[in-house]
This record gives C-alpha cells, structure tokens and sequence, in this order.
C-alpha cells in the first residue's frame, strides 16, 4: 500500500529508516525502500538555485567507490577460474616434479617422518598448499550460541535482519577473537560475535556491525563471494609462512597466483565493504558505525599482543578477563594516542579492506541516529552471563595446557 503526500528531496530517502529509495517500477512518482521494503508515491519539488558559495563542500567522498557492476563481475569470474587453475597447476606441476627427481627428495622425507599428507609433499618441492574449507566449525569458530544464552543479542539480530530484508542467520557463533563475520559451509549460515568486543562497543556500535554483517550475508558475499576471499587470505598467509622456502616452479606459481588473485580481488571486496558500510550507516547511524570501526581496529592489535604474552598457568584470572582489565586500566591519554596513529597510519595494506580513513569518510556522510535509553549501555548486556562464557572459551583455548600431577599410586589391575 502506497503511501501519499510524502514531499521529498531531489535525493528521496525513507521516511522510516532514512534509506535511499530506488525507483518501484515505470511509475516515475513510485518509490520502494530496499531496507524496510517500504513503498511510497513522492512529489518531487524543484531544488532552489544554488550559486557556487552555496554548494556544500564539507560532504566527504569515499575514494573507493567501487568499479562497474559488469567489471566487478567478470574479476569475480576470472577470480573463481584462478583459484581452480591454482589447484590444478600445483597439482601437475607436482607430479612433473616428482618425476622428473624429486621423488628421491620427497621419499628422504618420508623415512624422516616429515611428510604425511598431500600438501607436506607439495612444500617440500618448494610449493605452497592451505585449506580453504571449514572442517571443524566448533573448534574453528567458537561454539554456537542459544537464543536462551543470548535473547537479546538474538531479538536483535531479528530486528536488524528484518531491516535488511534477510533471513536471520542459521547460527550463532561467539567467536575467539575481537572481530565479527558472516561464514558459510553447506547450507549453514553463521554469524560470528567476537567475545572481546562485547565489553568494548556500546549496543548501537554492536548493532552496526551486525547489520554490516548481515548485508554480507543478505547480498550473498558469505557463499560464493566469501569462498573467493578465503582462496586469497590462505595463498598469502601460505606465501607468507613458507618464506624464503618457496622456490622453483612451485614458489614462482604461488607467487604469481597471488599477486593476480590480490589485483582481482582488491575492487571487488572493497565494493562489498562500501556496500556493508553503507548498511551499517543506515540502520544503526553514521556514528555510530564510525566509532565501532575505529574501536575495533584498535582493539584486534593489543588482543594480539596480549594474547602473545599472556601465560595461562601463571596468570590469576582467563584471558578474556585479563584483556578486560587490561583495556579498562588504559589510561585517556594512550588511548587517544592509538586512535590517532590508527588514523594516521592504517597498517599494511590489505586487499580485502579498503583504507580506514576512507571508510570512516564514508560513514561520517550519513547522519546520526537518535539513541534509545539503552544504546550507551555495553554490548555485552546482550548475553546472559559474561563471566561464564569468557570461562569457558578460556577453557576451550587452554585445554591442553592444563597440568597432569604425577602419582605413584595406580589403578588395581591396571
């Protein structure tokens, strides 16, 4: 049902979630909303003529705006055909190499006991071989979250799925480290939560980034699209690994796959990310989407440092708890210091994220949303018990580092 009567800018929005309507049909008057799926007849009004001092020149532009639809999709197609021929020219020129001598090298290996699969044997002939699929989601991705665990994370998601026009992801899962995700294996579908930024973001910063990941998973970048970007991450962090080890026709291939792969790539995952920022901004506010970024990228380096110099067995409280004591005693004046080196610097490059700065641009051009009584309060209010779940993927991190005390005394008959 139409609604009438709605006066609009030459830019028509949504008068209920403010989203930028798109044309519904040959009708030039009728509208249609893509977030809430709202239908509306406008009436457009003539701009008033603007002279050059009048045009707005604090408005930032995003400089990675995203190539051609058609051009993002043949590099999405040349990227799927890349990641085959990767396969199987790894595959042939392993068996050429193997004939041609390098069995006898291969073979030594084997009496050393230093090769016992497939991709050991690529390695040791100077190639690079990873796992792309998801074998353990359990031990990989977290453990899956109850909507009695959680029934406030799970209204939410709800609510900003029913926002998106999605289906509400098949599971939910709290992750290990300070970062959110969309993931896909067969037909699941799962949102991934990080623990550690539950006691950082506020409810409308979480709430961004559950609509940023939920417009991946609304526009099918956690299937196909995700998959692409997996081939990419395992190929540079096995080029990585491997080194000065990589070499002849194996290390030069891997390297060569990589470097076509991360020019493929590059404007398509930032076209998705532009497409996911956009989202975020709309459901849950410019900034509020622009503090959960910058909150979380100066989040996921000190997690790393902690989690390197953390030891278990000395330690009087779990990890997660000992990072949250951590980030709370942090003094103002450190922490702004980070974010402005954050801003300033940006890290390494990365192919699959457009630059910070950038991004932060883009999302500061669309307005604040009024907050609610509940917005400011922390993100992790959204589960039932923090404690206990820092507890237990404390326990499913540190398993095997639990002491066995020694004893003389056995079983009888044992």
């Amino acid at each position: 049902m139409g609604r009438a009567g709605t006066r609009v800018s030459p830019a028509p929005r949504c008068p209920d979630c403010s989203g930028v309507l798109e044309p519904a049909g040959p009708d030039v008057s009728r509208y249609a909303c893509p977030i809430c799926r709202g239908v509306f007849r406008v009436e457009r009004v003539a701009p008033a003529p603007q002279t050059r001092a009048q045009l707005p020149t604090d408005v930032p532009t995003p400089s990675f705006v995203p190539a051609g639809t058609v051009k993002l999709w043949w590099r999405a197609v040349v990227l799927w055909v890349l990641e085959k021929v990767y396969w199987t020219g790894t595959a042939a020129t392993t068996a050429v190499l193997l004939l041609a001598g390098g069995s006898v090298k291969v073979m030594g290996a084997w009496l050393r006991d230093e090769i016992s699969s497939w991709g050991e044997v690529v390695e040791t002939l100077g190639g690079a071989w990873f796992q792309v699929e998801t074998n353990n989601p359990d031990a990989d991705l977290g453990p899956v979250l109850a909507r009695v665990d959680a029934p406030l994370l799970f209204e939410t998601i709800d609510v900003v799925s029913r926002r998106l026009g999605v289906k509400p992801p098949s599971q939910v899962r709290l992750s290990y480290l300070p970062c959110c995700g969309v993931v896909a294996w067969g037909r699941s579908r799962a949102l991934l939560v990080g623990l550690p930024l539950l006691r950082i973001l506020d409810r409308a910063e979480m709430r961004a980034i559950l609509a940023h990941e939920l417009a991946h998973l609304a526009q099918g970048d956690a299937t196909r699209a995700a998959r692409r970007a997996r081939f990419v991450e395992g190929l540079e962090r096995a080029v990585e690994r491997r080194g000065g080890r990589l070499r002849g026709p194996l290390g030069a291939w891997a390297r060569y796959c990589l470097r076509e792969a991360s020019w493929l790539i590059e404007p398509v995952a930032w076209g998705q990310e532009a497409r996911a920022d956009r989202f975020a901004a709309l459901v849950a506010g410019g900034g509020a989407a622009a503090s959960a970024l910058v909150k979380t990228a100066m989040v996921q380096p000190l997690f790393r440092e902690v989690l390197g110099c953390y030891d278990p067995t000395e330690a009087d409280a779990n990890l997660y708890a000992f990072f949250r004591a951590f980030w709370f005693r942090l003094p103002n004046e450190v922490r702004m210091a980070m974010r402005v080196r954050i801003l300033a610097v940006d890290g390494p490059h990365d192919p699959a994220h457009p630059p910070l700065a950038d991004r932060l641009a883009f999302l500061q051009s669309y307005p604040d949303h009024i907050r609610g009584p509940g917005d400011a309060q922390p993100a992790n209010t959204f589960l039932g018990d923090l404690e206990i779940f820092e507890q237990m993927l404390h326990n499913r991190l540190f398993a095997s580092t639990a002491a066995v005390e020694a004893s003389v005394y056995h079983r009888a008959y044992s």
